[in-house]
């Protein structure tokens, strides 16, 4: 293999590494993120429709920032818990063994921040507007934006749930 053949083939590899890296964050945020641009525009209009639809839109709003406010402080816990490790790990005074306790634990959680997007878009896919999924040690938490869920929906959440996580303790609420 030349050089030249060498560059092509790490360059492809290159580019479909960061396809995946954005491919993953537009599937963790959906399409129900209220800082999308799309639903900016499409949220401006008139003074005259604003005002009409001043009360739906704060039963909207409340909803998104119910979801937006879980989501931001859960992205939050997460971000400072890897942030602790990594430090934790990258530290030279750590002993050997902690480093490994602390690897371990990164790995458990980017694991489990993984299962949990991956059940959030499963979940969307069943066509409700916006989930939220939290796996907390041995429960699975799962909070859906729906009027109500029926038994066969409770069901075909918790199915997805246990299938992605393996964890059987699955919490499902509904939010309007």
């Amino acid at each position: 293999m030349t050089k030249k053949q060498f560059g092509i083939i790490f360059t492809l590899m290159a580019l479909i590494v960061c396809v995946g890296v954005i491919a993953a964050r537009i599937n963790k945020t959906g399409l129900n993120d209220p800082t999308d641009f799309s639903q900016v525009i499409s949220q401006q209009g008139t003074e005259e429709e604003k005002d009409k639809d001043k009360d739906k839109d704060k039963e909207t709003l409340g909803s998104q920032d119910y979801f937006f406010g879980l989501r931001s402080e859960k992205d939050q816990k997460d971000a400072i818990t890897i942030q602790n490790l990594d430090a934790l790990i990258g530290d030279e005074k750590t002993s050997q063994e902690a480093k490994d306790l602390a690897t371990n634990e990164r790995l458990e959680k980017t694991m489990s921040m993984d299962k949990e997007g991956r059940i959030e878009v499963s979940v969307k896919n069943k066509g409700y507007e916006d989930v939220l999924c939290s796996i907390e040690g041995n429960n699975v938490r799962i909070v859906v934006k729906a009027e109500e869920l029926t038994d066969s929906d409770t069901a075909s959440i918790q199915e997805i749930a246990e299938n992605i996580s393996g964890i059987s303790d699955v919490i499902i609420e509904s939010k309007k």
